[in-house]
């Protein structure tokens, strides 16, 4: 018996069906935010998914998405300037892999770590908050990211 890609796809698809919930996809596109509405399996990681030194923390989201949906909708490869809304929180992403859930060269779906909780972004309009005790998320590269609330 041989695995193929449409076998794959179909086992995701079936899981994801279920599974899924809304979210929202914004891309900063040079600083103006475009929305994207799709779904996705969203869980939390667990401790036995930590690596030490790695980028993933405790508390941090799991985002699995249909690569076929990100296609349909035309959305490009986030980066860590993007953000996911979920269940009316704001979370940064730490990692996009789309290359774990693949079959050879084809992609099936992309697994996202995501990381805040604040309240949600809202696409047009957003303020920078940055506390007196410098109140920032920092990604596990090294990025510094401050807290974004809605307006």
């Amino acid at each position: 018996m041989s695995f193929n890609t449409s076998a794959y796809r179909g086992m995701y698809n079936r899981m994801l069906g279920p599974l899924a919930q809304p979210i929202e996809a914004l891309y900063n596109d040079q600083g103006t935010w475009v929305s994207y509405q799709l779904t996705g399996h969203v869980s939390r990681y667990r401790e036995s998914d930590l690596v030490a030194g790695g980028s993933i923390q405790l508390g941090d989201l799991r985002i699995l998405v249909l690569w076929e949906d990100l296609q349909a909708l035309g959305i490009p490869r986030l980066g860590l300037k993007d953000r996911f809304n979920v269940e009316g929180r704001s979370y940064s992403i730490v990692h996009w892999d789309d290359n774990t859930r693949t079959v050879g060269a084809d992609k099936v779906a992309v697994e996202i770590a995501v990381r805040g909780a604040g309240s949600a972004v809202l696409a047009s309009v957003l303020v920078l908050r940055i506390t007196g005790d410098g109140d920032q998320r920092i990604t596990g590269d090294g990025d510094r990211r401050a807290v974004r609330e809605a307006v």
